[in-house]
């Protein structure tokens, strides 16, 4: 399972109907307390986080999660990649660039293709995967 927390509502639903062999689990960190973020990690095996206005936008929780065992991919909820953010990531830039590609796309059919490219990419699955679209 994944963990996709972005300040984009259109992702959150996005991820809610994107139906593939890798489930997303989601939540905005701008109404997410840091004590239910345990809660929301239980059972995931990495995470994307995209936010609006940076890092400022939700640092401590940033810092948690990169306090963390898990993999972590950073992004901007913008259009544009944001090298600065991409840097927090605890993946290759590579990934990440891939990663916002994705999200940048949007769509149900998008995260289902960036859960199998992180899938296969990080954790080493072999589920497969197409590009964005």
């Amino acid at each position: 399972m994944l963990l996709l927390l972005s300040t984009s509502d259109t992702d959150l639903m996005s991820a809610r109907t994107a139906d593939g062999p890798v489930a997303w689990r989601y939540a905005n960190p701008s109404r997410l307390h840091l004590d239910d973020l345990p809660g929301l990690l239980d059972g995931t095996d990495l995470v994307v986080v995209r936010l609006l206005g940076g890092q400022r936008a939700w640092p401590e929780g940033i810092d948690a999660l990169l306090a963390g065992p898990r993999p972590v991919v950073v992004l901007t909820g913008e259009q544009a990649p944001d090298a600065e953010l991409m840097g927090l990531s605890t993946v290759t830039a590579g990934i990440a660039a891939q990663a916002h590609a994705y999200l940048a796309h949007g769509g149900p059919h998008n995260l289902v293709e960036l859960a199998g490219f992180l899938s296969d990419t990080v954790l080493l699955t072999g589920l497969g995967f197409e590009p964005p679209e």
